[in-house]
């Protein structure tokens, strides 16, 4: 690794950043090496003061959701309307869950976990798609994928959930649960389970706005979008577990997505209670 050429790329990027943003990068530097973390710098830099609302980064939002047009397109049935089980009693017994049985989903399932992660319930004021998980600015930047194993009346493959008109966007045909298990490092529930719903960042829409701070508001969306998975496959009598652990850039490759521009988040395998 070349460490002067590193040191002076560094150089430039801090002669065009602001006294306020130096200032609070020389701390997260400073605890950097205290603490020998180098997620110090951007724990500092994305701070907010009194006298620092952080910097603006030269991005441009790209709409809500995306799309694939020219893809083969599934229509979804109608999600749930009501679960029949209690709230407070689905929040209480929500657990992850890593065995699942043989039997497949249905259309309906995966219709209602799909449209409770990432759905549109309506339209805002100023035309905006209104969702079912809060998101800093109405920006919403999480996208969702569904890796198809065993659900009934669909072909296993990969797919794209399309919100705006609730239908899945088939990217490829095939059975990659082996390949998807390898990328979450080996984790076998992953390809034992009947469907994995993928969550990722399309970083730029909350970047347009919330500059260095929007990596932090980006991940809080995804969580509160993962939470809905899990109180969703509880209500259904499902099993699912949140899985962080995977290589992010084989995953990119097999959903065939920038890694810069849209970042891998969570894996949700789901399946039958075994």
């Amino acid at each position: 690794m070349n460490i002067e050429r590193t040191f002076d790329l560094l150089k430039k990027i801090l002669e065009d950043s602001s006294d306020d943003l130096r200032r609070f990068f020389y701390e997260g530097v400073k605890r950097s090496y205290e603490k020998k973390d180098l997620t110090m710098i951007y724990h500092y830099i994305s701070m907010l003061s009194p006298d620092y609302y952080g910097t603006d980064l030269f991005y441009t939002s790209d709409g809500y959701y995306k799309s694939y047009p020219n893809n083969p397109r599934i229509s979804l049935p109608k999600p749930l309307e009501k679960a029949g089980t209690d709230l407070f009693e689905v929040i209480r017994s929500r657990k992850s869950r890593r065995r699942y049985s043989r039997k497949p989903l249905t259309l309906d399932e995966i219709s209602t976990l799909l449209y409770y992660t990432v759905g549109i319930t309506g339209r805002t004021w100023w035309g905006g798609p209104k969702r079912v998980y809060p998101s800093a600015g109405a920006l919403q930047p999480v996208e969702a994928y569904l890796v198809a194993l065993n659900i009934k009346d669909l072909s296993q493959g990969i797919y794209h959930y399309n919100p705006g008109e609730h239908v899945l966007e088939r990217l490829k045909e095939g059975d990659y649960g082996k390949i998807l298990e390898k990328i979450a490092l080996d984790q076998e529930h992953v390809s034992e389970a009947s469907a994995n719903i993928i969550l990722t960042i399309v970083y730029q829409r909350t970047a347009s706005k919330y500059g260095l701070r929007a990596y932090k508001y980006a991940l809080l969306d995804t969580g509160f979008a993962g939470q809905n998975i899990y109180l969703v496959a509880e209500a259904l009598g499902l099993a699912t577990v949140a899985v962080g652990a995977f290589y992010d850039k084989e995953l990119c490759r097999l959903l065939e997505i920038d890694c810069e521009e849209e970042m891998p988040a969570l894996i949700f395998p789901i399946g039958r209670r075994s």
